[in-house]
């Protein structure tokens, strides 16, 4: 769908009834209201003379030449009224555009127009039922206030910054986790293995073996360091989401036995609230690669078996 996030045109004012009515939210099995029920008053006053006020600002999504929804903002006396300097918000799609990731592209929308008019806040009411309390939500809106069966939610626009900030220490402070780790097999020596470990951890090696619980992975640890030697553990790069991290690295070690092993591999890693370890998985890759289809349309594959995965 090649829709299209713009801003409402002075001729398109009207359109707000109809997105307003949309915007009620009906739990399920209540009758749809009148559409007369937006001219009472408190709904009056998000669409009234709209345009002329200086924090009247509105964002519309247009899909094939059809306006689908909206998202609009003013300062006025609604629910989600905070206080003189702050704009309230609306938004609503037709029923049949929702859930398609329209409702995120224009709340966003709205609210950078909102920040380059120098706006730092933005407030709304949603009803504690309404799933669009998480689209709220991951646009970085906060319940201020419990109301009835409304939350009152306002965004201000240095949280994200301060998220980032703290969202950037703990990625750092992750990395240096996994140097850690990596750093342990390197050295041969455990520098605190049921400190970086949740308790209730799992470690999934590539080629089976699984650890439930950080004593598990340190006996592992422990033992494993009498039969062989990290010779190379270096990392190449991090990916980071939430409460998760991958890290992309290269292997070699040595064993007892003669038996040398080398490969690319991911650690998958989710982090508890404490800022541990609690779930690792390692998938390998072979470094020593080949085309199969190099001689012609038949694969020819070496006959050998793969130790690690």
């Amino acid at each position: 769908m090649n829709t299209i996030i713009r801003k409402v045109r002075p001729e398109e004012y009207g359109f707000l009834r109809e997105f307003l009515y949309q915007a009620i939210y009906l739990p399920e099995g209540v009758e749809p209201p009148p559409r007369s029920v937006v001219d009472l008053p408190e709904l009056q006053v998000y669409i009234r003379d709209f345009g002329t006020q200086p924090a009247d600002h509105c964002l519309v999504a247009e899909l094939e030449e059809k306006v689908v929804g909206a998202a609009w903002s003013r300062i006025m006396e609604d629910y989600g009224h905070i206080d003189n300097d702050t704009p309230s918000l609306a938004i609503s799609l037709l029923p049949e555009y929702r859930r398609l990731g329209i409702g995120t592209r224009l709340l966003n929308g709205l609210l950078l127009l909102l920040r380059e008019n120098g706006y730092r806040r933005a407030s709304l009411s949603v009803q504690k039922e309404n799933p669009a309390l998480r689209l709220y939500q991951r646009a970085g809106f906060r319940i201020a206030a419990k109301k009835g069966t409304e939350y009152l939610m306002l965004w201000d626009s240095t949280w994200a910054v301060q998220q980032e900030n703290m969202d950037m220490e703990a990625e750092k402070q992750r990395e240096s986790y996994i140097r850690r780790w990596f750093s342990m097999w390197l050295d041969r020596n455990d520098t605190g293995i049921e400190e970086l470990f949740a308790p209730d951890a799992v470690y999934i090696e590539s080629w089976g073996p699984e650890y439930h619980g950080s004593r598990k992975i340190k006996l592992w640890f422990d033992e494993w360091n009498t039969r062989g030697t990290v010779e190379r553990w270096d990392i190449r790069q991090y990916f980071h989401k939430r409460g998760q991290t991958v890290v992309e690295w290269t292997f070699r070690c040595a064993m007892t036995d003669g038996t040398v092993q080398s490969f690319d591999g991911l650690s998958l890693i989710r982090w508890n609230e404490a800022g541990q370890i609690c779930f690792l998985q390692e998938f390998g890759c072979n470094e020593n690669r080949y085309d199969p289809y190099a001689q012609g349309d038949t694969p020819v594959f070496r006959e050998e078996q793969a130790l690690w995965f």
